[in-house]
């Protein structure tokens, strides 16, 4: 993937951590931006019932909800902070970097990162 396609977008997702113990319990929000490496999450929490999502060696599930329908991304969080309470947007800014996704799932959204170009 090309490392500087990029573009600001919010679109709706689901976010579950990988291998967690227990139900697959889902966090819902939505992106601030993307690249082709990895994305910047809008969340309102940042666990999962007693989990982080933010932990240590967590691997997260993202299906991103594309115009054109969702993709499964497994990525790893790299950084995140708690939104300012005062600002259009509240919860937390997580960052994750793209360490999976599927040929098919590829190529339909680097199609939608050169769409906001």
């Amino acid at each position: 993937m090309s490392e500087n396609l990029r573009g600001k977008a919010s679109l709706p997702f689901s976010l579950s951590i990988i291998n967690a113990a227990g139900d697959e319990a889902m966090l819902a929000g939505h992106t601030r931006d993307m690249r082709a490496t990895g994305l910047s999450l809008v969340v309102p929490d940042i666990r999962i019932g007693s989990q982080e999502i933010v932990g240590e060696d967590r691997r997260l599930r993202i299906v991103l909800k594309l115009p054109t329908g969702p993709v499964e991304i497994q990525a790893v969080p790299v950084r995140y902070e708690q939104l300012d309470e005062k600002g259009t947007e509240q919860g937390y800014l997580v960052g994750a970097r793209i360490t999976e996704i599927s040929d098919s799932d590829c190529v339909r959204f680097v199609k939608y990162l050169r769409s906001l170009r």
